[in-house]
């Protein structure tokens, strides 16, 4: 490295700037590779005689300025530039819409939308009297709808609450924001890494100091790392964890619960509901929640997985003890939902209709899910392809054996009118326990014939690839 000769003392320019501008040097030039280790800042002080202060600014200003990452407890990196860890937008083709079949994990096939909502919105709108419906109502949310989701919640994810636990939102991020001006800005969140990017920018351009906890695709992580980082809060998607898929144990929710119990605990855990209640196996473990009757776990859930992604009707359930104290701390919330939505679902669910309404749509995902799977199996592509975590929610996580990287491959099916969308796009930092060539299919939006179509696409271009 040209490092050991580019220092000069004495000649006016910091010398931490000046160990920063000499590895900007190598990294530029080709002589430090992507993903190649730097040195360690105690070894390189000792090496040019400077001090580890000297070296720490300089790594800091790496990191701060992109040319470098840190990996937890292994060291400094050189950021590679083959793979943009969670940015979803920067490369041209992929914010193009020039495509025929897209695998998105937010979707939905339009033909098969339900129009009970509609129709019970028409039946609304044509009453004699529903002037009430134009009022602001209670902030919490209308206590009609409030004990409607009460008992939905027990009978379908035996969560026993009480009616005043529940408040209504304008979708989960509006909800992650309540949550953060009740339990505080000065606290440690953690986040699981992969996972959801734009739910992360959400709660990081907030100002949180956030903390990712790696997981793998068949233990997710473990509770001891949590108090390793510092993390008060943490931020968890049980069920059908994005993008993995993962599903957390009975064993793993009892030691999350634990984590955080106690009535002197100051630890929380943020529970997101991310399966749309679509479970294929019957074997889901109860929500974290239920355990010790939500002590420090707040729950957070919506109607859009089940209705439509454009529904934003979403709820959270807090801990019993932390009510009082969000009443006086959120005196001009308002849940920003009109009485006449609340209303609706209401009569939904005390009908049995969104009942009926989650059987059908987990029979339609089912087959669908069931149809990718074994279509890409008897494809020429099927002895090289493995899915994983597919027993809930909407989406499914599939390796496939090649020599080429993920966005090489990924930009190869965009070509031939694919969209996928692969792993390291949800990564927030390299993840060195998780799998390489690993994509996310999203298979709501698409019907039977042309997820056919869209396997057949995929077969044509990846097959004779190494």
């Amino acid at each position: 490295m040209s490092i050991y000769s580019f220092i000069k003392k004495n000649n006016g320019i910091p010398l931490y700037v000046q160990v920063k501008q000499a590895f900007i040097n190598d990294i530029n030039t080709g002589k430090l590779e992507n993903m190649q280790k730097l040195p360690s800042r105690r070894n390189l002080a000792k090496d040019l005689n400077l001090s580890t202060t000297t070296i720490n600014n300089a790594y800091q200003a790496l990191v701060d300025e992109g040319y470098v990452i840190t990996i937890d407890r292994s060291g400094f990196y050189v950021k590679s530039n083959d793979i943009q860890y969670g940015e979803y937008d920067d490369v041209p083709w992929e914010s193009n819409t020039d495509y025929t079949y897209n695998f998105s994990y937010n979707n939905c096939e339009i033909s098969n939308l339900d129009d009970t909502y509609s129709k019970m919105l028409t039946k609304y709108i044509q009453a004699n009297d529903f002037s009430s419906f134009y009022m602001h109502g209670n902030k919490r949310g209308e206590l009609e709808f409030r004990s409607a989701i009460s008992r939905f919640l027990y009978n379908r994810r035996n969560i026993d609450c009480s009616v005043s636990d529940i408040f209504l939102g304008a979708g989960i991020q509006y909800l992650l924001t309540v949550v953060v001006m009740i339990l505080g800005t000065d606290k440690v969140y953690g986040f699981e890494n992969p996972t959801d990017y734009k739910m992360f920018i959400w709660l990081k351009n907030l100002g949180l100091d956030i903390r990712l906890v790696d997981i793998d695709l068949d233990n997710g992580f473990k509770c001891d790392k949590l108090d390793e980082l510092g993390i008060d809060v943490m931020f968890v998607m049980p069920e059908n964890q994005l993008p993995t898929g993962h599903c957390m144990s009975k064993k793993q929710r009892r030691e999350l619960a634990q984590w955080c119990s106690g009535k002197n605990s100051s630890k929380y855990v943020i529970e997101v509901a991310t399966d749309g209640n679509l479970n294929y196996t019957n074997n889901t473990p109860n929500p974290i929640y239920s355990i010790y009757k939500g002590e420090n776990v707040i729950f957070i859930d919506s109607f859009d997985l089940t209705i439509s992604p454009n529904v934003k009707t979403s709820f959270m359930v807090l801990p019993h003890g932390l009510v009082e104290s969000v009443i006086k701390k959120i005196e001009t919330y308002s849940p920003l939902i009109t009485i006449l939505e609340q209303k609706i679902y209401q009569d939904m669910i005390n009908s049995g209709q969104l009942e009926r309404l989650i059987k059908r749509n987990n029979k339609t995902m089912k087959d669908k899910r069931n149809y990718l799977i074994s279509s890409i199996q008897k494809s020429k592509l099927g002895p090289r392809f493995k899915f994983i975590n597919y027993d809930t929610g909407m989406n499914l996580l599939g390796i496939f054996d090649s020599q080429m990287n993920g966005t090489e491959l990924t930009k190869l099916a965009f070509n031939n009118g694919v969209k996928i969308f692969e792993m390291t796009k949800f990564l927030l930092k390299p993840n060195n326990i998780m799998t390489k060539n690993a994509f996310v299919f999203g298979y709501a939006g698409l019907t039977i014939p042309e997820i056919e179509s869209a396997v057949q696409n995929l077969e044509n271009v990846w097959y004779k690839l190494k």
